[in-house]
């Protein structure tokens, strides 16, 4: 910041950030009272400047910034009555909890005021502070401590009763707090009834005039919403609402912070001597028992609300189809094969089926279609083929219906065309994907997996010229032919027989 004329001295700089802070303008209030004070040096009404600049942003950072303030005047000044009031001041509206140490210096430095000095402004106003008109000193004689806010809502709720409507409440308060700029619950009063009567700020009035009503109905309602998306699997915006209802009283919480930080801004140092009249507004009610009760039950209507999607939410389907398994008698008119050529055993019958291994698991199936000249014509290769396997597959991820699909990437083979078509009666899922070799012609080859909670499997056609709807046909009305409900409680595939061409 450039210097000016305002500050060629220790008390011009102090008036220039005096003017400053009455005037809603803390940063520059400070710039001021710090420039000030690295020229001229230590001097106990630009550190009391500085700190109270800091103290109206109502923010922690500048807490601990005005506190280190207070604590260096003090250190050159440590009798000085305004740094140890607005010290003081500072450590009793602090929070026990977060800043235990600061608050417990609030009571010792209020008592080396009223040693100091006790008939003087700053000692009265400590006993304002023990009297409850800002703010109880949490000492073991007086009662419980009212919170600034507290004071501040009541203040404007009577305000509100008192007046025809919210623009002479305002008027009214702005009237006296001129009238009486060292009184803090005036100068909070006016500042809040200004902000409520900017541009749509009014529709917080319900929250300002019945608190707790309101604030019981918005829980009420949130608690409803929660619950109901947690119940009948609602959308997420559902609660994305119930958490909105919350934002009109969140933002009046802002609007009061604000306010307070003015109200302090404004707030004038009274003349050395000067005996603080009592204020205007009548004390404010303690915290009643209704407001703890009303408290207690929106608690315990968020903290249930939060649990519901635990207590609503269903338990894991773990069951899935039990099916058994059975081979087709001809799949593309070609019949289940025999022994293929050269199979082992010289005496194996030619028109029995090859029977699964002992080493595949239960539920398995394995189904080849062709004729022996058909395989000794194609090198081997049968017309279509059926493996896959019945059971648990509830957990088994959808995209497992690549494997095949994966499994050709990795071949010599080219995929010509992929798609995902619709399963059939049941359910799950089906993919199929054309393939060829470089020396055959494209979509030489189609395989179609499907998987579903039951079952899981594979059929490969060797038949060129299959388009997308026709190859996934012929999959569905295989699986369906192949996949049997299972009424005896087993999942292995049904015993093959033999079957003749």
């Amino acid at each position: 910041m450039q210097d000016t004329e305002e500050d060629t001295s220790p008390a011009a700089a102090t008036a220039a950030a005096q003017a400053a802070l009455n005037g809603g303008r803390p940063a520059d209030a400070r710039a001021h009272a710090a420039a000030a004070l690295e020229r001229y040096g230590p001097d106990p009404a630009l550190c009391l400047l500085l700190g109270r600049a800091h103290v109206v942003e109502d923010e922690d950072d500048h807490d601990d910034e005005a506190e280190r303030v207070y604590r260096q005047g003090l250190e050159a000044f440590p009798d000085d009555l305004g740094l140890l009031s607005a010290y003081a001041e500072l450590c009793l509206a602090s929070d026990p909890l977060d800043h235990p140490g600061r608050h417990a210096r609030g009571p010792v430095l209020a008592n080396r005021i009223i040693e100091l000095a006790p008939d003087s402004p700053q000692a009265l106003h400590v006993g304002r502070h023990a009297r409850g008109e800002i703010l109880v000193l949490p000492d073991a004689g007086n009662p419980a401590p009212a919170v600034i806010a507290h004071i501040q809502r009541h203040d404007v709720r009577a305000a509100l009763a008192a007046a025809p409507d919210l623009a002479d409440a305002a008027w009214l308060a702005g009237e006296q707090a001129v009238r009486r700029p060292y009184d803090r619950r005036l100068a909070i009063l006016a500042e809040t009834l200004a902000a409520l009567e900017r541009p749509g700020r009014r529709l917080l009035l319900a929250h300002v005039r019945a608190p707790l009503p309101t604030l019981l109905t918005v829980a009420v309602l949130a608690a409803t919403l929660t619950a109901s998306r947690a119940a009948y699997h609602l959308p997420a915006w559902v609660a994305l609402i119930a958490v909105l209802l919350f934002v009109p009283g969140a933002m009046l919480r802002r609007l009061e912070r604000h306010a307070r930080a003015r109200g302090l801004a404004r707030l004038l140092t009274p003349p050395d001597g000067a005996e603080l009249p009592d204020s205007p507004l009548p004390p404010p009610p303690a915290f009643s028992s209704r407001e703890l009760v009303v408290n207690l039950a929106v608690l315990v209507i968020v903290v249930c609300s939060a649990a519901s999607p635990l207590l609503w939410t269903p338990p894991e389907n773990t069951d899935y189809p039990h099916y058994t398994a059975t081979a087709p008698d001809t799949l593309l008119g070609a019949p289940l094969l025999s022994t293929p050529p050269g199979g082992d055993g010289a005496d194996a019958e030619p028109d029995t089926v090859t029977v699964i291994p002992d080493d595949f698991g239960p539920g398995t199936f394995i189904y080849v279609y062709g004729t022996a000249q058909q395989m000794a014509a194609s090198s081997a290769e049968p017309l279509a083929f059926v493996f896959g396997a019945t059971g648990d597959y509830h957990n088994t991820p959808t995209d497992a219906v690549r494997a095949y699909e994966q499994g050709l990437s990795r071949s010599e083979s080219t995929i010509n065309d992929v798609w995902d078509a619709p399963p059939g009666a049941h359910g799950g899922r089906l993919r199929c994907a054309a393939y060829a070799t470089d020396a055959e012609d494209k979509g030489a080859h189609t395989a179609c997996t499907w998987l579903d909670r039951g079952s899981s499997g594979t059929i490969v056609l060797n038949k060129a010229g299959l388009d997308r709807d026709t190859a996934a046909a012929i999959a569905r009305t295989t699986r369906d032919a192949i996949l049997q409900v299972d009424t005896s409680g087993t999942t292995q595939a049904a015993a093959l027989t033999p079957v003749t061409r």
